[in-house]
């Protein structure tokens, strides 16, 4: 398998250098100010009290190599909802000795296998779109940190945050905590109504709470368990109910994310249009690879069709077309309606740095339409909200159909 900056060179500095972002490391300013340059710190002036991240002169004047992150890693940059990122930071300077550096892992969003240690790995939320991951190394009285962005399939419409602060640091730790116990408990009280099936409103309940468990082990990554609840929320029902098809997709999503790809394009095509978005664009990416493309190009409409700032299946969509021959103004229409999505640098950006749409790139390049790229749009805000469930748990009123 090829790595991550093999298949997407420049990527590491995607969102570096198309954004401009400087990050605060150690007790110097380093900004990327251009492609392949490595970030350059300050020194402190002659006199002035070591900052942070600065080693000291040594008593014969000389004075020893700062502590630096050479190489912050992660493979692959680009992963599914739900998908792993395996993170490597590499570091010189300071003593030499690695058993004397302590690092700190910190995410905003998604889960940490581990907080500590040279490397780690880190699950992927739910949410599309763009994650920051930091590290923090610490040798004596010196620190440095960095951040790396990664991407979720598709950026959010979220503004991006500023890279983060001193004082931001315990406070990701303790969120990405508080978000991983909440999700514990909310799937231990789940599990607790569906274990409870005495009576028949026991049994009702189950069934509802079993549907939202399904649908929490499939959000959290718990793809085994979620695949066993909706196989038995499926023998729950006939062959022939429609109700069948919400259960079906969640199976396809589990399916896909196992990696069980014949299994999962059977559930998928048995789900239709109920499919979840993600599905939707995994189903195209297995039939484009397997060379049934008319599939493919259906798929990822659909994907499309079902999450409106899902601007990923329009790219594939669009690749896919020139390399059957559509003509190329009919294919940068396409990537103009999908500028809202990634927002015109953001998606410039892509195109630029992205081997597989390199012909992309140059299409767009020659048709002379870049300019009309838009800018990200918010998500409307101001939408109803949808009614909330019973907690887990409680009493409820259920209607049953005569």
């Amino acid at each position: 398998m090829k790595s991550a900056d093999n298949q997407h060179p420049g990527r590491a500095r995607w969102v570096a250098v198309g954004l401009g972002l400087a990050a605060v490391l150690g007790g110097g300013i380093a900004v990327w100010s251009g492609a392949g340059e490595r970030p350059v710190r300050e020194q402190a002036p002659a006199g002035a009290t070591p900052r942070a991240g600065v080693e000291p002169a040594s008593a014969s004047g000389t004075a020893s190599a700062p502590l630096r992150i050479v190489r912050l890693t992660a493979s692959p940059h680009d992963v599914p909802v739900g998908g792993r990122v395996v993170l490597g930071c590499e570091v010189e300077g300071g003593s030499g000795e690695a058993s004397a550096r302590r690092y700190t892992w910190v995410a905003a969003r998604g889960r940490l296998e581990q907080e500590n240690g040279p490397a780690t790995a880190w699950v992927a939320p739910k949410t599309p779109g763009l994650h920051q991951v930091g590290v923090l190394v610490e040798e004596g009285g010196s620190q440095v940190k960095q951040t790396v962005m990664l991407h979720v399939h598709v950026p959010t419409p979220e503004d991006l945050l500023a890279l983060m602060k001193d004082s931001d640091w315990k406070q990701a730790r303790e969120q990405t905590q508080a978000q991983r116990e909440a999700a514990e408990a909310k799937l231990a009280a789940l599990s607790e109504v569906v274990a409870k099936r005495e009576t028949r409103e026991d049994r009702l309940r189950a069934y509802y709470a079993l549907a939202d468990l399904a649908a929490l082990q499939l959000d959290e990554g718990r793809y085994e368990e979620a695949l066993r609840s909706y196989e038995e929320l499926l023998g729950s029902h006939l062959e022939t109910d429609p109700k069948r098809k919400p259960f079906l997709a969640g199976k396809a999503s589990a399916l896909f994310a196992l990696g069980r790809e014949d299994e999962a394009l059977r559930v998928y095509a048995q789900a239709g249009d109920d499919n979840l978005a993600m599905s939707h664009y995994y189903a195209g990416l297995l039939l484009e690879a397997r060379g049934q493309l008319p599939e493919a190009l259906q798929a990822y409409g659909k994907a499309a069709e079902a999450n409106r700032w899902f601007a990923d299946p329009l790219l594939r969509q669009a690749e896919l077309m020139l390399r059957q021959g559509r003509p190329a103004p009919e294919v940068v229409e396409l990537l103009v309606t999908a500028s809202p999505r990634f927002g015109r640098e953001l998606l410039l950006e892509r195109l630029a740095t992205d081997p597989q749409f390199a012909a992309l790139n140059q299409a767009l390049g020659a048709s002379g339409r870049a300019g009309e790229l838009e800018e990200r749009r918010p998500i409307e805000t101001r939408l109803p909200e949808p009614p909330k469930p019973p907690e887990p748990g409680r009493s409820a009123v259920i209607i049953r159909e005569e």
